[in-house]
C-alpha cells in the first residue's frame, strides 16, 4: 500500500493544474454550448474548424510542455542561473513555434472547402478558424510561463489567470456571438474572437505576476542577450518534440475521425462535437493528474531518490483509475441529459446519445495512458512514447476507426470504438515502457 502523503502531494499539485486545464475546455464547452443554440449549421462549423485548430494547438503544447520537467529536475538541484536560462530560452523558442503555427494555419484556409463538409458548414468555419488560429501565438507564450512555475512547484498561479481570463471569454462569448450591448450578432465568428482577446491577456498578465513576485523575480535577473542560444533551444526541442509529435498523432486520430463524423451528415457531426466537448474537459482531469506526475517524478530525478519516483508514477495512476472512472459511470449512465444540455433537436440529442456510450467505456483508458506518459516524461523518456503513439494512433485507431464505422456499417459509434482501440494499446505500450525504465533506474 502507498503511504496516503503520495496521494496528498499528488493531488496538492493536480487540482490547480486540473482547473487550469478545465479553464482552456472550458472556453471550448461555452462555445458549443452558445454556438449550439444558433443553430446546428455553426455548431458544426465550430467542431470542424476545432478539429484542425487543435491538432496545432497540441503540438504547441508538447513542445512548451518540454519545460516543466527541465526546470523541476534543475530546480530540485538548487540551480538557479539554469533554471533561468531554460526560462529565457523557452520563452524565445516558443515565439518562433507560435508565429509558425499561426503561418501554417492561414495558409490551410484555400484546403479546407475540399475536406468533404457542407458548403454552409465551410462559410462559418472560415472566420472562427482565422480568429482562433491567430490567438495560438498568444496561447504559446503564456506556455511558457506556465510551465517554469509547474517545474519550480507553482501550479496555483497558473489557475488563477485562466480562469479569470475565461471568465472575460464567456462574458464576451455572450457579446458578441449573440449581439449585445449594441454589437451586432456574429455567431461561430464571434466565439474565435472572444478567444483570441482573452488569449492574448493571459501572457502579459503572467510576466506582471513574475515581474512584482520577489520570489520569482530572481529568474528574470538573469534575461541576456548573451543566454539566448541555440544550445538550450536544441535542448529543449529534443525533449518537447518527441512529445509534440506523440501529443499531435492522437489528436490526429481525434480530429480525423471528426471528419469521419461530417462525412456522415451534418447531424452526427453536431452531435460528435458534443461528445468531443464532454471528452476533452474529462481528458483534463487526467492531464492534471499527469502533470502532477510528471512534477513529482522530475524531482525525484533530479535529486536521485529513485524509491519515490517510482512511487509517485503509481500513485497518479491510481488517482487517474478513479478520476476517469466516476465520468465513465455519467457518461453511460446519463447519456440523454448530458446532449440535451447543448442542442434540442431530438436527431442530434438522439445521435450524441449513443456516442456518450461509447465514449464512456474509453474514459479509464483514455486516462491511464496519459498519467503513464506523464511520469515517462518526468525522467525525460520521450522517444519510444513517440514510436508507441504512432502505432497505436496512426497505425492501429484510424484504419480501425474507418473499417468499423464504413465498412463493417457500424456507423458513427463504430468509428469511435476504433479511437477507443488505439487508446488500449497505447495505455499497454506504456505501461510497459514504464514498468522497463523504471527498473533501468533503480
Amino acid at each position: 500500500m502507498l503511504a496516503q502523503r503520495y496521494y496528498n502531494d499528488n493531488l496538492k499539485l493536480a487540482y490547480p493544474i486540473i482547473l487550469s486545464s478545465l479553464g482552456q475546455s472550458i472556453v471550448q464547452f461555452f462555445d458549443t454550448l452558445m454556438v449550439g443554440q444558433v443553430g446546428k449549421e455553426p455548431l458544426a462549423a465550430v467542431a470542424f474548424a476545432s478539429a484542425i485548430i487543435v491538432v496545432a494547438l497540441v503540438f504547441g503544447q508538447g513542445i512548451g510542455m518540454a519545460l516543466t520537467p527541465l526546470v523541476g529536475q534543475s530546480y530540485a538541484r538548487k540551480e538557479t542561473r539554469k533554471v533561468s536560462l531554460l526560462f529565457q530560452n523557452a520563452l524565445s523558442l516558443n515565439v518562433i513555434i507560435g508565429t509558425s503555427i499561426v503561418v501554417l494555419l492561414l495558409l490551410l484556409i484555400p484546403v479546407l472547402p475540399h475536406l468533404g463538409q457542407d458548403e454552409t458548414v465551410i462559410r462559418l468555419a472560415i472566420p472562427y478558424f482565422i480568429t482562433t488560429a491567430i490567438s495560438l501565438l498568444p496561447a504559446q507564450i503564456f506556455l511558457s510561463f506556465r510551465h517554469f512555475m509547474e517545474g519550480v512547484g507553482n501550479t496555483k498561479t497558473t489557475m488563477q489567470i485562466i480562469i479569470s481570463a475565461n471568465i472575460l471569454n464567456i462574458l464576451l462569448n455572450y457579446i458578441f456571438i449573440f449581439g449585445k450591448l449594441g454589437c451586432p450578432p456574429l455567431g461561430a465568428f464571434g466565439a474565435g474572437l472572444s478567444t483570441l482577446i482573452a488569449r492574448c491577456l493571459m501572457p502579459i498578465a503572467y510576466f506582471l505576476y513574475i515581474y512584482f513576485h520577489k520570489h520569482y523575480r530572481k529568474y528574470l535577473l538573469f534575461f541576456s542577450k548573451k543566454s539566448l542560444s541555440t544550445y538550450w533551444h536544441k535542448s529543449l526541442m529534443k525533449l518537447g518534440l518527441p512529445i509534440a509529435i506523440q501529443l499531435t498523432l492522437e489528436s490526429i486520430s481525434f480530429t480525423m475521425t471528426t471528419i469521419m463524423m461530417g462525412w456522415f451528415s451534418t447531424i452526427v457531426l453536431a452531435a460528435y462535437q458534443i461528445v468531443l466537448t464532454f471528452i476533452t474537459m474529462t481528458f483534463q482531469i487526467a492531464c492534471g493528474v499527469a502533470s502532477a506526475t510528471t512534477i513529482l517524478v522530475s524531482h525525484c530525478y533530479g535529486r536521485k531518490d529513485k524509491d519515490n519516483l517510482s512511487k509517485y508514477a503509481k500513485t497518479g495512476l491510481h488517482l487517474s483509475f478513479v478520476s476517469m472512472g466516476f465520468f465513465a459511470a455519467i457518461f453511460i449512465l446519463f447519456p440523454h441529459h448530458l446532449a440535451e444540455f447543448f442542442n434540442k433537436d431530438p436527431q442530434v440529442i438522439e445521435q450524441a446519445a449513443e456516442l456518450f456510450i461509447v465514449a464512456g467505456f474509453f474514459q479509464l483508458l483514455d486516462g491511464a495512458q496519459a498519467t503513464l506518459l506523464g511520469a515517462l516524461r518526468g525522467f525525460n523518456d520521450v522517444a519510444k512514447p513517440m514510436l508507441y503513439s504512432f502505432i497505436s494512433y496512426i497505425c492501429i485507431a484510424l484504419p480501425t476507426a474507418y473499417i468499423l464505422g464504413f465498412t463493417a456499417g457500424l456507423g458513427p459509434c463504430g468509428a469511435l470504438a476504433g479511437i477507443a482501440t488505439g487508446l488500449l494499446f497505447a495505455s499497454i505500450f506504456y505501461y510497459r515502457r514504464l514498468n522497463i525504465s523504471i527498473n533501468r533506474i533503480k
